[in-house]
């Protein structure tokens, strides 16, 4: 959820371990931003072409970790 209020939109995540997302901007842009906010993501150009709009967030970090992030994205 605090992904969606920041503006990504989630997709193909299936699986549970990684998130796929996008704002519909350049991956680099998103990667920026989010770093901007101490969060880390991969950005999906590195899967190919069909990814320059995507990043891939994972989630194997602690539930205290994911909690902080999601509270800086909110912020």
């Amino acid at each position: 959820p605090a992904l969606e209020v920041a503006g990504f939109h989630i997709e193909f995540s299936n699986s549970g371990l990684y998130l796929w997302c996008t704002r519909g901007e350049d991956a680099w842009e998103s990667v920026k931003w989010l770093a901007s906010r101490g969060i880390l993501a991969t950005p999906g150009s590195f899967y190919g072409h069909a990814g320059a709009r995507h990043i891939r967030l994972s989630m194997t970090a602690t539930d205290e970790h994911i909690k902080s992030a999601a509270l800086r994205l909110k912020a």
